[in-house]
This record gives C-alpha cells, structure tokens and sequence, in this order.
C-alpha cells in the first residue's frame, strides 16, 4: 500500500505526494515514450545512412591506379572535367600533369605584385589542340577525351571556358578581403547550427518533461527526428564552411581520394575475374543491416495491426511472426547478392565449403535452430506457459529461433537453448488445462486421532479461497513412518503459479489448526531398549506414575473466517484479494479517461466492431509504466476495477487479463 506524504509549496499550497507502490497513481520521474530498442534502432538507421550517403560519394573521388579509364582534372577540391587514357598514357598521369601546371600557373600569377591575371588558350598545331593556361602547357586534346559529335577544337574550347572560370575564381578566393568575409559567414554559419543544437536540444527536454507530466506517449518519429536534427545540422554546417575555403575543399578533396584508394581497390577477385573492394563489402553489410532493421519492422507492424486482430492466441502469433521474418529475411538476401552482382554459384561452393569447416562447431547453433522451428510447430511449450525446467520454474516470455526467454518467480529472466526443451524432460502446468493437484506430505504423532486429523486438514481445505472444491480436496494415508504416521494432502488449484504461494498458506493453516486440535507433529526418536541379568531393574528405580491422558474433547468449531485470520498476516495470496481503496481506484479511473491515459477507441477484431475499448496488454503497460508496479500487480489493479464494476470484457467471457482482449468502462457503454 503506499503512503500519504505532504509537501509545501513555495505559495502555500499544500500538495499531496503518494509514495511509490504498486497502485500508485503517479508518473515516473523519466521519459518513456519509445522503448529502449526502438531507440536504439533510430540511432542504427541513422548511421545507416550517414555511411551510405558517404559510401555512395567515395567512387566520384577514386583515382586509383595506373589501370584507371578516366581521372579528375581539379582546382582547390573542385572536379572540373575528366581526362581519359592514351596508349602510352594513363588517365592519372595526364591529370596529374594537368593539375600540377594548373597550381604553379595559380601560384605565379598570386605571387605578383600586384596579383597577375591568368588567361587560358587553346592552340592547334600538327591535328592536335592544346589547351594553355599563362604560356604554359597544361594539357592536350586527344581521342580519349572526344565524344560523339564533338571535335577536338570544340571540346578544348569548352574545357578552356571551364578552366579560365575556376582560375579566375580561386584567384579571387586568395584574396583577403574574401577571407575576412568568409571567416564572418562561417561564424554566423556556426552560430546557427550552434542555436539549431540548442533549440533541438530544449525541445527534446521539453517534451521528456511533457511526457512525465502526461502519460501521453509520443509518436515515434519525433525521437529519431529530434536525435538525427542536431547532427544534420552540425554535418551540413562543416560542409558549408569547407566549400568557402579553398584549402579547407582541397583537404577534404584529398581526405576522400585517401579513403577512396583504400575502399575501392579490389581486395580479391572471383572464378570470373571480377574484383570486389572493401566498399562492395561495406555495402553488403550496410545493406543486410538495412534488411534486417526492415523486416523487423514489418514483422512488427504484420503482428501489431494484423495477427493481434485476427488470431488470439500469443503463441500462434509469435509463431507466424517468426516465419514471416525468416522469409524475408531470406528473399532479401537473395535480391541483395543480385544487386551486388555477387555469382551465386560461386557462393554456393564457398557456403559448401565453409559448411564444412563450421559444422562442427555450429552444430550447437544449428541443432538450437532446428528445435526453435520444431517449437513453433509442435507448440508443445507456447509463450505464457509456466513450465519446469530441472530446478528452473518460470513462465515462458519469448520463443526464439535459437533460444527461449524464460521468467522465473523472482523476475529473472532465464536464457535456455531450444535444444535443452526438446532433449529434457519438461513439465508444462498449462499444457492443455491449467488446473492440477498440489501434494503436501503430512506427518502426525502415533497417538494422533485418524478423524480429527481428517477433519482438521480438510477443513483448512475449505477455508483457502485458492484451492479448488471440484474435484474434492483428500487425505491420503502413505503409511506408518519411522517417527509419524505418514499422509499426502491432496489439493487442486487453478493457477499452477501460485503453487509455492499456495503450499506456505495451507501449511500456515495447518499448523495452526493441528495446535488447536491437539494434534502432535512429531520429531525423529528412537526408543533404547537395555537388557542385562545382572541388574535388578524392579529396585533399581521406582516407576514414575502414569500421567493422566488429556481427554480428547473435541475444540470448538472453527470458521473458515478465523483459519484465514491466522494465516493472513503470512499470506501474499489473501493479501492480493483485500479490496483496493475506493478513493485510489477512482483516482486512478480518472487518470486512465483523461488525455494522458490509455487509449480507448473502436477496435476490430475479425468482422466485430467494438466500440469505446481498450486492449488489456496496453493497460498493463500503461499501469507498470504510471504506477511503478510490476504486471502481476498490474493485471490485480485492472481485476479491481472489474470487481468493483467499473469496467469489464467486452463480453464478459474474461477477468482482466496481460493479453490482446478488449474492455470497455461502464461509462463508455452506447
């Protein structure tokens, strides 16, 4: 239960703060509003794409070797034109030649007093045309760099036009009244992507603070936009400021011919001679990343808006989820190896071979695989059922393809591998009927009376409200043991998770009731039997006298009232069924209805409309994440609300339960 603590405002108001517990009606003090691996999955597209925009933009920079068709004719990190290869010149010589005289024309022409301008010719001399720049050769018009319909003079003009254009403008960018009026546009280009950070940055924890203060969940783009805004900026700003620097462009242009060296020089070639590079690589693994961020959203979506709506059960549902995305994932590797160009013939014989190789050591992996798929078919373990695993009992959360999530009664969450579930023995208290029988070994003293110990233990039967009176609890007589007389309390209840919740009450009960009838519970003895002829045991002592034997009177009758009575204040079963406070469920009925509670609109499941519902799943969440309570103490807060007639299962087939059902508040009847 919580507790009622006040507080004093700086205005005098007295407020109420109600600490936590788990029907507290008051909001995490954090934001909540996208799960952690959604999170985690808006950052990942983020990166996903920065790297493919960068990837996609590397080929442009790669002059690679003296192999290369076609190379960059460049001024201060501007691509100008390309050049083509000759048969006794490569295409990365004649640039280099062309872009080195291009810089000591430039650099000449800067250092006259005052600053030289620089004009740029073509000259036909022998059938070839010349394009120079100053005097001096910059670079020679050949077949290579001709297209159709264009001649040699007419495309030495063009490139001349090009050159005298990007000479004369980084003439003027080497000036210093440039420099002062770029140095103050990248300092107010940097103070923009500055209050760009700022705003995002504020409005992010203004609505954290909104989310806290409502309960209202918001849309899931907003995080990923909000996280990809300031970094965008940032990214657009430095690329702005590089551009109106020459040096700052030529570095960069350097710094991407760098990495294009590296990333697209082949790394090995296939059977057919096609070489693949560290960028075909990195494309690859960017986009199977984008596959599979894909299908799981797919999949999310198909199981969310579709399989909830038309099948009820959660097993069935995770099961087809799972073959979805298996699926998927399958078709989108094959159309990805197509793209890529990638011979899958050639991919055959090397997945053979390192089947080979890796069997062995994957054949964990594969047989866990193997027995998920099973799992999903035979549905002999189904998420939700409370199973026994050796010394390990929990509920089954999740079924996997390799392993099964598995929660305890402590809240631990258990990682078994299918192969285990399948080669073990399983004991599965949902299998089938949830309903099953609790034995409770019993030992009584040998002077004990057989009726009144039949009748004092199915008394504490009767009273429990947990144990089931059809089919009749009993009272098995085991036999005669060393020290008791043996028997098995023989009990049936519903929920085979409160089986341990269970046991300690009836045992509380017992004991209890056993006092009060007289019944003795006995401790190992053993009884010494001395013989001897040379002692005189009649003189040796006296007989002590009989005690005179309690007569058996029967107690008076005890009510199933006063059994729970005793066993209450031990008991986490009957604490669970004290009614909840009035005040606290109308509050909490309040929070629910109003805009920062659960989500109530018309839902569909196959061809019903329901009108004015919410789902039960989305209500446990929406309590954990409100009232700092767990979903066990969740589902009892929503039973509450049912026993108190406040809201109910659309038709009264179901209490409250954490699955996809639909209630309706009694106020929101038509």
């Amino acid at each position: 239960m919580g507790h009622c603590k006040n507080s004093h405002s700086a205005s005098g108001v007295t407020k109420t703060k109600w600490m936590p517990g788990w029907h507290t009606i008051q909001p995490p003090e954090r934001w909540t509003g996208m799960h952690p691996w959604k999170t985690h999955m808006a950052k990942a597209v983020l990166v996903v794409f920065l790297c493919w925009g960068v990837f996609l933009g590397l080929p442009a920079y790669a002059q690679t070797d003296a192999t290369a068709e076609r190379a960059n004719v460049i001024i201060d990190g501007r691509v100008l034109f390309t050049l083509g290869r000759i048969d006794t010149v490569s295409a990365d010589v004649r640039a280099n030649v062309a872009n080195q005289a291009l810089r000591q024309v430039l650099a000449n022409a800067n250092n006259q007093t005052p600053p030289q301008s620089i004009r740029v010719i073509t000259r036909s001399r022998n059938d070839l045309v010349t394009v120079r720049a100053n005097r001096r050769h910059v670079l020679t018009v050949t077949r290579g760099d001709l297209m159709a319909g264009i001649d040699a003079t007419e495309r030495a003009e063009e490139w001349a036009g090009q050159l005298q254009t990007a000479l004369d403008r980084a003439q003027r960018e080497r000036q210093p009244m440039y420099r002062r009026q770029m140095a103050w546009t990248s300092a107010g280009v940097f103070a923009i992507a500055t209050l760009c950070w700022a705003v995002f940055h504020n409005l992010r924890r203004w609505l954290w603070r909104r989310q806290n203060r409502t309960g209202q969940k918001l849309p899931l783009w907003i995080s990923p936009a909000l996280l990809c805004a300031p970094i965008l900026a940032w990214l657009a700003a430095a690329i702005y400021i590089c551009e109106l620097f020459p040096r700052a462009r030529a570095t960069r242009y350097r710094v991407f011919q760098f990495l294009a060296r590296i990333f697209t020089n082949p790394l090995f070639n296939d059977g057919d001679g096609q070489g693949y590079s560290l960028l075909n690589l990195f494309q690859l693994v960017l986009l199977t990343l984008a596959l599979w961020m894909g299908v799981r959203v797919i999949t999310s979506t198909v199981k969310s808006k579709f399989l909830q709506a038309t099948i009820p059960d959660r097993g069935t549902q995770d099961a087809i989820a799972t073959i979805l995305q298996v699926l998927l994932t399958g078709l989108g590797v094959f159309i990805i190896l197509q793209v890529l160009g990638i011979d899958l013939s050639a991919l055959a014989i090397l997945a053979s071979v390192l089947g080979v190789g890796l069997g062995f050591g994957l054949q964990n992996i594969a047989n866990n695989v193997v027995s998920g798929g099973v799992m999903l078919f035979e549905r002999s373990i189904q998420v939700g059922d409370f199973i026994n695993v050796g010394d390990l009992a929990g509920t089954v959360e999740r079924i996997g393809m390799r392993s099964t999530e598995i929660r305890t009664l402590d809240r631990v969450a258990i990682i078994v591998p299918n192969a285990q579930l399948l080669e073990n023995k399983v004991i599965n208290w949902s299998h089938g009927h949830p309903v099953s029988q609790l034995h409770l070994p019993i030992g009584v003293a040998y002077n004990s009376n057989i009726p009144q110990v039949h009748q004092a233990v199915l008394e504490v039967a009767t009273a429990h409200p947990n144990v089931l009176q059809y089919p009749q609890p009993r009272l098995r007589f085991l036999g005669f043991g060393d020290s008791s007389l043996d028997f098995d309390f023989l009990v049936w209840m519903r929920d085979p998770r409160q089986q341990f919740d269970l046991k300690s009450d009836l045992y509380y009960m017992l004991y209890a009731h056993f006092r009060r009838y007289n019944i003795e519970i006995p401790f190992p003895q053993q009884d010494v039997n001395l013989r001897s002829p040379q002692l005189d045991l009649e003189n040796w002592a006296q007989p002590s006298p009989e005690r005179p034997k309690t007569p058996a009177n029967p107690p008076q009758q005890t009510t199933p009232q006063k059994l729970l009575a005793e066993v209450n204040p031990y008991s986490s079963l009957l604490q669970n069924r004290q009614p909840i406070e009035t005040l606290l469920l109308e509050r909490l009925v309040t929070q629910m209805r109003s805009d920062g509670g659960i989500d109530i609109q018309d839902r569909r499941f196959r061809l019903t409309v329901y009108a004015n519902c919410f789902i039960g799943s989305e209500a446990v969440t929406w309590l954990t994440r409100t009232q700092n309570a767990t979903r066990e103490a969740a589902v009892r807060l929503g039973q509450a609300l049912i026993e108190q007639g406040i809201c109910h299962h659309v038709t009264d087939e179901h209490p409250f339960k954490d699955e996809y059902l639909f209630y309706r508040f009694y106020e929101d009847e038509q």
